[in-house]
């Protein structure tokens, strides 16, 4: 049944069912009620780049219960604020993942929408036991790493820093991009990509006016990327979040609301806490380390400067809306800004088509609001810390290509500066900061 727009205030509840896994094929249901009646009915896909068949289902069935918990958010949003309801029932940890993740994964959704009972939402599920799960496997050193890959310098940066430790690497996405396949191609490394496929409704909903906005879709990618792992033999998954993204952008109704929360330290935990044993492990390489440290070290992988990107518009759905670069957004003014002091300035107006970011000055207000400017707040985007942008801006002025750019003599970054200790933190690998094992250890304190 169509849920027309004048019928949303009927609606009571959101409903998760258990999810379908046949062969390479999983179908998350939910659905929308009006008291007994069901108003919309919505199903996405996630088709796997290899079978789950052969996978212990003690393990196999926990992890899609997670993946259908964590894609469920892109639904409820359209319906929100409403009761969620779990008819199968929910272990003590599937409880807890799903009401973290709503509170702190939709925590800009809420802000965005003025929407603060998001935080309040109530589960209703019985209380299930926890399953039957293999023993726990003895600690061992990873082995077979499964990279995740967003066409990004992160992702290169892991890449490169696990395949020159000596680990058989695989890289892995969610959907496939022109900079993310470029990537594996100059990595030389095969590509698994998944394919996710939302359900049409959501669209419709949103042209009808239904509340949108962010959602922690790191969270669903981390949970087929197990998946992932699971079917094509991998025991560790590696995704390249840092030291950055547990750094928030506002504090509203005594929360720190925070864009990367899917990406941040907490998140990893909980995710960790809340996967089965025999599970592949979950680690973020970056995590002790700052993006500016990450910029860096990426300047020297100059084979992928061409191919890659972490401009939004490069990911849009519509093929003809895309474009590598757009300079025109927090994500490309932040990574020309942490890129500047580690490149020569040809090589980095190169990248982005032969433009000039600071001389461009519709972008002094977006440079500002990445310095954390006093009067404006941290882009609501996968961007460094404005401690980062600082030491950026200090070393630029020492940078003999930028140190007289008229960027750097404008009034509003006149007090732009940083201290000898403010340097050495930024570059500092961040101790007890990560949940890394010994040998992956070893391989971010190099980066």
């Amino acid at each position: 049944m169509s849920m027309r727009s004048d019928e949303r205030v009927e609606v009571t509840e959101f409903a998760i069912a258990a999810p379908v896994v046949e062969g390479a094929t999983v179908s998350l249901r939910y659905a929308a009620r009006a008291g007994e009646r069901t108003v919309e009915e919505l199903t996405e896909v996630v088709e796997l780049p290899g079978t789950l068949d052969h996978v212990d289902p003690r393990v196999r069935d926990q992890v899609l219960r997670l993946l259908a918990l964590a894609a469920s958010l892109s639904y409820f949003k359209a319906f929100a604020p409403v009761p969620m309801a779990v008819p199968g029932g929910l272990t003590a940890r599937e409880r807890r993942f799903l009401e973290e993740l709503t509170r702190h994964g939709l925590g800009e959704f809420a802000y965005v929408n003025q929407m603060p009972e998001v935080f309040a939402t109530t589960v209703h599920a019985d209380e299930l036991p926890e399953p039957a799960a293999p023993a726990p496997a003895p600690d061992a050193d990873p082995q077979r790493l499964l990279v995740a890959v967003g066409g990004g310098k992160d992702s290169i940066v892991s890449i490169e820093a696990v395949r020159g430790a000596g680990f058989d690497v695989g890289l892995f996405s969610v959907n496939s991009y022109t900079p993310i396949t470029d990537t594996a191609a100059v990595a030389g490394i095969d590509l698994h990509s998944a394919r996710r496929r939302l359900d049409p409704t959501l669209f419709r909903l949103n042209e009808a006016g239904a509340p949108n906005g962010h959602v922690p879709v790191t969270a669903v990618n981390s949970l087929v990327a197990v998946l992932t792992a699971l079917a094509l033999g991998y025991d560790t998954v590696v995704f390249s979040n840092e030291a950055s993204s547990s750094f928030g952008n506002v504090d509203w109704h005594g929360r720190t609301i925070n864009h990367q929360w899917s990406k941040s330290l907490e998140f990893e935990r909980l995710l960790r806490a809340s996967l089965p044993a025999g599970a592949p492990t979950y680690v973020s390489l970056l995590r002790p380390v700052t993006e500016l440290r990450i910029a860096r070290r990426f300047a020297d992988h100059t084979a992928y400067h061409r191919v890659f990107t972490s401009c939004n518009r490069a990911f849009k759905l519509r093929e003809g809306d895309r474009t590598t670069w757009c300079a025109d957004c927090p994500k490309c003014r932040f990574v020309f800004l942490c890129l500047a002091p580690f490149l020569p300035r040809e090589a980095l107006l190169a990248i982005f088509g032969g433009r000039d970011m600071f001389a461009d000055e519709n972008q002094l207000t977006g440079f500002l609001e990445l310095l954390g400017a006093e009067g404006l707040l941290k882009p609501f985007e996968c961007v460094g810390e404005p401690d980062e942008c600082r030491v950026a801006v200090a070393l630029l002025r020492e940078h003999p290509e930028w140190r007289d750019h008229p960027f750097l003599a404008r009034p509003e970054l006149a007090e732009v500066t940083a201290t000898p200790a403010e340097r050495e933190g930024v570059f500092a690998f961040r101790e007890g900061e990560h949940l890394l094992p010994p040998a992956l250890e070893t391989v971010a304190r190099a980066v």
